[in-house]
């Protein structure tokens, strides 16, 4: 019994004290085919089993000069998945974008944000319009010194349609929480 007890404690001491593995992550945006270099990635170490096909750090030198197969956003743990030839937008599904006014989106917007496209009422008191009930964001531009923004997003095929034929500075981004 005191083998036992040993052993959960020196594993339990394992995992809290070292147990961690380094692993690749987005240190910085990187598009979809764009080669991922040494300055897009940095280590962070988690637990052991945290994540399914994460890259391991030692495999840096295998995985810079690879294209990225889907728009990387910082902070994202590195998967093999999304190493290799693109594969974005996936079937079904297109990107858009949105010529929007200062005030019409959210002031801390950034890629990978999950929003609703609105566009304005066509009467006084009807409610908006939704153009996009479900889009992510893929890229958002430098603000321009008024304050307004391009604004990528990726949508089902029809959605994105009616975002990308809008008529510039028309339509709003409402910020939805993660999984909604």
């Amino acid at each position: 019994m005191l083998v036992v007890g040993a052993v959960v404690v020196l594993s339990v001491a394992f995992v809290k004290v070292g147990g961690r593995v380094p692993v690749l992550v987005v240190a910085r945006p990187v598009q979809v085919g764009q080669a991922i270099g040494t300055d897009d990635l940095k280590v962070v170490d988690i637990a052991p089993g945290t994540l399914d096909a994460v890259v391991s750090a030692d495999d840096e030198a295998h995985v810079v000069g690879q294209p990225a197969a889907l728009p990387l956003v910082a902070g994202q743990v590195l998967t093999r998945s999304l190493i290799g030839a693109g594969t974005f937008p996936p079937p079904g599904f297109a990107v858009a974008t949105a010529d929007l006014k200062a005030g019409s989106f959210p002031p801390h917007l950034v890629a990978g944000g999950h929003v609703e496209v609105v566009a304005p009422a066509s009467t006084a008191g009807a409610p908006a319009q939704v153009v996009a009930g479900s889009a992510t964001v893929t890229e958002v531009s430098a603000p321009s010194d008024q304050g307004d923004v391009v604004v990528s997003v990726l949508a089902d095929a029809d959605s994105a349609k009616a975002v990308g034929s809008a008529q510039a500075g028309t339509l709003s981004l409402v910020l939805l929480p993660v999984g909604g």
